[in-house]
């Protein structure tokens, strides 16, 4: 304990340093200014909702990434086949009727290996502009959704498990799996996007003739006139603000609330302010940082202002950038180097430093706690404790002695060991404090941030020279950073962010997915964790807490216990929208 106190409290004395630099350029958002117009004072049934992230367009044009919060806000405009129960992870029926079974014959393995999942959809369901819902939408939406030529921010992962899709009636959807896939039965929203036929259909035609993805991407439904199968409607685009109306004809019944406001905020501390203001009425997971998550919670509880909701959520880590072209010390791609560089970050003070106080949310494993599958990976990143001594003589061994500034020097050539972290806007505290424990190890550490501007390029974000940081849905959604393609300009930079290519990893991940039992998954997962200890494809640091927000005399967030970040393949925080009131 003695040891994390004194670690910590480098770590605030280096944060204090690293954080007395200029102050950035005014956002012109401020809780007097850009977000003036409190829920009040737009009428008594419409909430705002803040967010730290740009929006460059709706739907699947938009980029993967859920940095910011604003995928978590997906089931407010758009629905899926399926989605989570109210107060569980159990998966319920959303589009579809009801859930695929085994038990049912709903789902089947076929003689020749590939599987069979039917979803029988809701009669019930129309498109926000009246249109009726059919399964005809869904197959298109596999064409549509599945063309690489196209540069949608989709699931990769589960449409290149799809062989093909049928529709035999307006109400049966088919889809045939390549092999038994774990999560068939459950596709939500981000697993599989359905997509308006009636209206994206006659341009899907003309593409496949005109060949000019621009056309696709330029088109207004992807900004001011999208439209969806959610309780609200886009009525105002702006990247900075949003406003949706309640769909008088949603499925569910009308929405309690009349209109939902979406406000952007660049700056995590701006948003804050806005908060305590009463300007903003509600934030969604990874909207803010874990440090300024527990200091709301704490004012707002204690003066009975807001209640502010504590979740498992995002794991974090640093990535390394795999293309050698790109990445900027080439030592990186060496698996005993990133070793010897994961021993020298302090996981569990860096944990307590950043997350209010919170060491016991340093990660040891692939998965986190609660996860069910956290037994076959308990542990397993136990062997790179911290231990900077050890560190330090590892990077010796393997050819770096430091020069009389404390920089290591390679044996071979004398160059500098440089590296660089990237992270996002808001994250300037936590690479300071991982690159304050490089530092201290002799590694030269550049600190970056994406500008805002970038955070939704895909290709900008796919250039970071050395390591980022970045975080991963809750669970296993952090295979998703060893899943294929590679981003590339031949994928339109759509693809696993730092270029990762194993085989190896690719099989373990193939298996995982293609296991139907608990056992069979549970015993793949340890081989993924296993390889995950060999090859540390990524240094997972902590668990960042999900905070999510709401003001008093707002109803919302009532169920997260059964909601999710919105990398998973079903069920995010807003999955019922239509039940928020204000009060």
């Amino acid at each position: 304990m003695k040891r994390m106190t004194t670690i910590a409290g480098l770590i605030g004395v280096l944060l204090i340093a690293a954080c007395a630099a200029p102050p950035s350029r005014s956002t012109g958002q401020t809780a007097s200014g850009g977000t003036e117009r409190a829920s009040q004072s737009r009428g008594n049934r419409a909430i705002t909702i803040g967010f730290s992230s740009t929006v460059q367009s709706m739907g699947i044009m938009g980029a993967t990434t859920t940095s910011g919060g604003w995928q978590s806000l997906n089931e407010i405009h758009s629905n899926g086949l399926v989605t989570a129960d109210r107060n569980t992870r159990k998966p319920v029926p959303r589009l579809a009727a009801k859930l695929p079974s085994l038990d049912d014959g709903s789902i089947t393995v076929l003689p020749d290996g590939r599987m069979r999942v039917v979803y029988a959809l809701r009669s019930d369901v129309t498109w926000q502009d009246g249109a009726p819902f059919t399964a005809q939408d869904l197959t298109f939406s596999y064409r549509f959704n599945s063309d690489y030529n196209l540069p949608t921010a989709v699931r990769r992962d589960v449409l290149d498990q799809i062989e093909s899709v049928e529709a035999p009636d307006r109400a049966t959807f088919i889809i045939y799996f390549k092999e038994p896939y774990a999560i068939g039965g459950t596709l939500g929203l981000r697993a599989f996007w359905p997509q308006p036929a009636h209206i994206l259909g006659p341009v899907y035609e003309q593409f496949l003739v005109r060949k000019d993805a621009d056309e696709v991407l330029k088109l207004a439904y992807w900004t001011s006139e999208y439209m969806h199968l959610g309780p609200f409607r886009v009525t105002s685009f702006d990247p900075s603000e949003l406003a949706l109306a309640a769909y008088d004809a949603y499925f569910l019944g009308r929405p309690r609330v009349d209109v939902v406001y979406l406000k952007s905020f660049t700056d995590q501390n701006t948003m804050f302010s806005n908060l305590l203001a009463g300007t903003v009425d509600m934030f969604p997971d990874i909207a803010l940082t874990s440090e300024l998550g527990y200091r709301l919670k704490d004012i707002w509880e204690s003066s009975g202002r807001g209640a502010v909701r504590v979740n498992m959520g995002v794991t974090w880590f640093l990535a390394p950038q795999w293309r050698p072209s790109v990445q900027t010390e080439a030592a990186t791609l060496d698996p005993r180097v990133r070793g010897a560089l994961y021993r020298a970050l302090d996981r569990e003070a860096l944990s307590d430093a950043l997350q209010g106080g919170h060491s016991e949310l340093s990660a040891w494993s692939l998965l986190p706690p609660g996860h069910q599958f956290h037994d076959a990976t308990k542990d397993g990143l136990r062997p790179y404790a911290y231990d900077a001594d050890r560190a330090r003589a590892e990077l010796r061994t393997l050819g770096w002695t430091p020069g009389d500034d404390g920089v290591l020097r390679n044996n071979a050539d004398g160059r500098r060991f440089h590296t660089a972290i990237w992270a996002t806007v808001g994250r300037d505290r936590e690479i300071a404090a991982f690159a304050s424990f490089w530092r201290l190890a002799g590694i030269e550490v550049e600190e970056s941030i994406v500008p805002a501007s970038q955070s939704r390029s895909l290709e900008y974000r796919a250039q970071y020279p050395g390591w980022e940081s970045s975080g991963q849905g809750y669970g296993d959604a952090i295979l998703g950073r060893m899943d294929p393609p590679a981003a590339s300009a031949a994928t339109r930079w759509v693809g696993e962010r730092g270029g990762f290519e194993d085989p190896r990893a690719w099989d373990l991940i193939a298996r995982y997915r293609a296991s139907l039992s608990d056992r069979d998954q549970a015993q793949s997962m340890r081989g993924i964790s296993d390889y995950v200890a060999a090859e540390l494809p990524f240094l997972i640091l902590y668990y960042l807490p999900d905070h999510l927000g709401v003001r008093a005399g707002v109803k919302a967030f009532d169920d997260t216990d059964g909601g999710a970040e919105a990398a998973q393949p079903y069920g995010t925080y807003s999955r019922n929208a239509h039940l928020w009131e204000v009060l």
